[in-house]
């Protein structure tokens, strides 16, 4: 998940696709996508997605970052980033934000 890493502090601008992994372990793509399929018993999309949520989140709720700058670091438009957001987490980014803030405003 180093690509995750790079990707937040603004050494690579884009986010990697299945076919960009599998490149990089010289495999077809369908091979790279079948085996972690099999192993983990999810998509790689699946994985992913969680650990950008994670990312997503943890942007949101540890800066004051705009959900605009959130959205446009993790390659998203901004308002396809809010319907994702949403799906994944049942809150919208800024519902989130609005909650992780009185969460950390109580813990004080």
């Amino acid at each position: 998940m180093h690509h995750l890493k790079d990707l937040v502090n603004g050494v690579v601008e884009d986010m990697f696709e299945i076919e960009d992994f599998a490149h990089l372990l010289f495999i077809h793509p369908t091979h790279l996508s079948n085996t972690i399929q099999g192993i983990a018993g999810t998509s790689p999309c699946g994985i992913y997605q969680i650990k950008i949520l994670d990312i997503a989140k943890r942007l949101l709720s540890d800066s004051d970052k705009s959900i605009q700058d959130v959205a446009l670091i993790l390659t998203f438009e901004p308002s396809q980033f809010t319907k994702w957001f949403k799906r994944l987490s049942g809150l919208t980014p800024k519902q989130y934000k609005k909650q992780s803030k009185i969460a950390i405003n109580n813990k004080y």
